[in-house]
């Protein structure tokens, strides 16, 4: 299965979703044998249902009602040499770091050194994301000093802009592991520098690398013979947060339904768990010639199973990626990234048309539970 990125990167993240529906006038049901208080926040990234300012505005209504966290993800590319040199970022760059989310919500910020495929380096980030890298950038590799000094650059720039309650330095690094061992071994010494230099910096700040599931769980074909869970134990030395990835609908290997204990995996790193996105399919699609399973009814014991696990082992944070299904933004897209985009078109937890799915009254019944408060670092 190809990687979601190819889609995410070629289109600028542009805001938030809507919702119409109201949330449920009851807390979580004691009955239901959870705790009175939930340790997580509950979040989604900006990504529209369509690209119209009235899909911004419909993303921004569906955060207010159906969130207490933004996530801010940083996927088409790096202003590499304006970073390296401490020049001004383009206007596009500077817009993106002046959001502000609404009062009272954490930020999560994920920025990614890698490029869509997670093969190599991000590509340029200038008057518009996804460019071409310079000609003095191309070619290079994560053992180039350079690449790891601009990108800590970029990364505190960031951080001082945007003021995270939580940080990924690497967006679902452990995919570089499935395609290029050798270039993995130099991204694990890059990244551990950049850890240090932003620790150093911000000693308080949770700072992380994010975790392709099925990638680690060797449920996707490019991982099969790579030794996923020992090299992301190895690098768990340099995270502050195990911070998983995971679409379950984007394998064949996934278990249903769903197991309650899916998630148990992520214990044995003894460090805060967190997701740092997620989406299952309500609907199934055929793309590439694979048809992939999804009913509204699988998307609802998903995020059970999911929050439950969240609630059982104090999560610090969930995030949906899709709020609001995007079938309408994935007409708008080429023909060649069309088919790539429905593999997650139908995985918000409303639908285009303004109708509630199961999933969203899971989500919500959890959202009414008071926050636990907590440190931020998960200590």
């Amino acid at each position: 299965m190809k990687n979601k990125s190819g889609l995410r990167a070629t289109i600028v993240l542009l805001a938030c979703f809507v919702c119409a529906v109201s949330l449920p006038q009851k807390p979580f049901a004691a009955a239901e044998g959870l705790r009175d208080a939930r340790p997580f926040r509950l979040g989604f990234t900006r990504w529209p249902p369509e690209l119209s300012l009235e899909g911004i505005r419909q993303v921004d209504r569906f955060i207010d009602r159906h969130a207490d966290l933004v996530s801010i993800m940083f996927i088409g590319g790096v202003p590499w040499p304006e970073a390296l040199a401490a020049k001004p970022f383009s206007q596009d760059v500077r817009n993106n770091l002046s959001y502000r989310p609404p009062e009272d919500y954490e930020v999560f910020l994920s920025i990614s050194p890698l490029d869509q495929e997670r093969k190599k380096l991000a590509p340029y980030w200038g008057e518009k994301d996804n460019q071409p890298l310079p000609v003095e950038w191309a070619g290079r590799g994560f053992d180039d000093p350079e690449v790891a000094e601009a990108f800590t650059n970029f990364v505190l720039r960031s951080v001082k802009a945007l003021e995270p309650d939580y940080l990924a330095i690497g967006i679902e690094s452990n995919v570089l592991l499935s395609h290029d061992r050798e270039a993995w071994g130099h991204y694990k010494e890059f990244h551990r520098e950049v850890y240090k230099a932003v620790k150093k910096a911000h000693p308080a700040l949770p700072v992380c690398f994010t975790t392709e599931i099925n990638h680690y769980l060797k449920r996707a074909s490019d991982a099969h013979g790579s030794p996923q869970e020992e090299e992301v134990a190895e690098l768990m030395a340099y995270s502050d947060i195990f911070a998983m990835s995971y679409y379950p609908h984007m394998s064949y290997d996934t278990p249903w339904p769903i197991p309650d204990d899916a998630f148990g995996f992520a214990r044995k790193f003894e460090k805060p768990i967190a997701v740092s996105e997620t989406g299952m399919s309500s609907r199934e699609v055929n793309v590439f010639g694979l048809t992939l399973r999804g009913t509204q009814e699988d998307q609802q014991q998903y995020y059970e199973v999911l929050l439950r696990s969240a609630l059982r082992d104090d999560y610090l944070f969930v995030v949906t990626f899709a709020t609001i299904d995007f079938e309408k933004l994935a007409a708008q897209l080429p023909d060649q990234v069309r088919d790539l985009a429905m593999i997650w078109a139908y995985t918000g937890l409303q639908t285009s048309a303004g109708g509630a799915k199961p999933a969203l009254d899971v989500w919500d019944r959890y959202l009414t539970l008071p926050l636990q408060q907590h440190d931020p670092s998960g200590k």
